[in-house]
């Protein structure tokens, strides 16, 4: 089901932060221990300390990744986002369409590279092209899709505007609140939306819904 491809997707992610912790546990742990041999570990106290404080940092990167991969239950992404396993269960039960950067049933929207990245149709409030440039030229460009929970990115770098503009269309065709655009009206339009949609999360609670 659903759920079981965020989780691998999870495991998977996790994989890459453990070498990462591995490295920074290793690395200071060795130049440290190299110093002291040496016998220079008086006049660099300081930097020891840091490089001591980036290996524990590095451990404990470790140990909780390592957690994750052997159980993707672990993870802070999964025990922050509760709905997200039950709302992947739903759409990939019941999915309408699918490429390669949209899946969608009729109540749920995400992105099919990572199915952690997942909306309610209805709770899709903001559609918009987010371009970083470093000294003039573009290195990123992402689709953005503003979200009563979060943001769906879908990587659109080198794609041509036809590709993004059909994208949009999908997006816009099964979400009935959103809208295209990143200006000041529009930005207002998604506070308003999010202040609503909380307010509505709230009563839902009090009612015991």
């Amino acid at each position: 089901m659903g759920r079981d491809e965020v989780l691998k997707k999870v495991k998977k992610g996790s994989m890459g932060s453990m070498i990462l912790g591995l490295i920074l546990f290793t690395i200071p742990f060795m130049v440290v221990i190299l110093m002291l041999a040496m016998g220079k570990a008086k006049g660099n106290v300081v930097l020891i300390v840091i490089l001591c404080l980036i290996a524990v940092g590095g451990a404990f990167m470790t140990v909780y990744f390592m957690k994750v991969m052997l159980n993707p239950m672990n993870s802070s992404f999964v025990k922050k986002h509760t709905e997200i396993l039950d709302m992947a269960d739903e759409l990939f039960a019941n999915i309408i369409y699918k490429d390669n950067a949209l899946m969608f049933s009729s109540r749920i929207i995400g992105y099919a590279q990572d199915p952690r990245q997942l909306s309610y149709t209805d709770e899709v409030f903001l559609i918009y092209v987010y371009i970083h440039k470093t000294n003039g030229v573009t290195d990123m460009k992402m689709l953005k899709v503003e979200t009563a929970r979060n943001t769906i990115q879908i990587p659109v770098m080198g794609q041509k505007d036809e590709f993004i503009n059909n994208l949009i269309g999908q997006i816009v065709s099964q979400c009935r609140y959103a809208r295209v655009g990143y200006n000041d009206d529009s930005l207002a339009y998604l506070q308003q939306m999010k202040a609503i949609w909380k307010r509505d999360q709230e009563s839902k609670k009090q009612q015991g819904v």
